[in-house]
C-alpha cells in the first residue's frame, strides 16, 4: 500500500466563502494557531497572507502552511478547507 494509513474518520472539511476583499492587511488582522491547513479554490482567486508574503491563489490552485505562521486570507473566493485535528479544533471549534 502506498502513502500513510489513515485509521478513523476522514479529516474534517470546511466550505469557506471569503468576502473581504484583497488589500493592506494590519498584524491584528493575523492569525496563529497549531496545525497545518490545506484549501484549493473552487471560484474566484483567494490572497494569503503568510508572515511577510502574499500568495495569490487562483481558481484550481492549492496551498497548504503551517499554521504557527501568521495568516490571513481574503478574496473574493470560494474555498474548500481540509483541516488537522488542531486547526479543526480552531477553525471549527471543536
Amino acid at each position: 500500500m502506498r502513502g500513510r494509513r489513515h485509521d478513523g474518520p476522514p479529516p474534517p472539511k470546511k466550505r469557506k466563502r471569503i468576502t473581504d476583499q484583497a488589500g493592506t492587511v494590519t498584524p491584528d488582522d493575523l492569525g496563529v494557531h497549531p496545525g497545518r491547513d490545506w484549501f484549493t479554490v473552487l471560484s474566484g482567486t483567494a490572497v494569503l497572507y503568510l508572515g511577510e508574503r502574499v500568495i495569490r491563489v487562483e481558481a484550481g490552485q492549492a496551498a497548504s502552511f503551517s499554521t504557527m505562521t501568521p495568516h490571513a486570507d481574503r478574496g473574493p473566493a470560494e474555498i474548500l478547507m481540509i483541516l488537522d485535528h488542531n486547526a479543526e479544533r480552531s477553525h471549527l471549534g471543536s
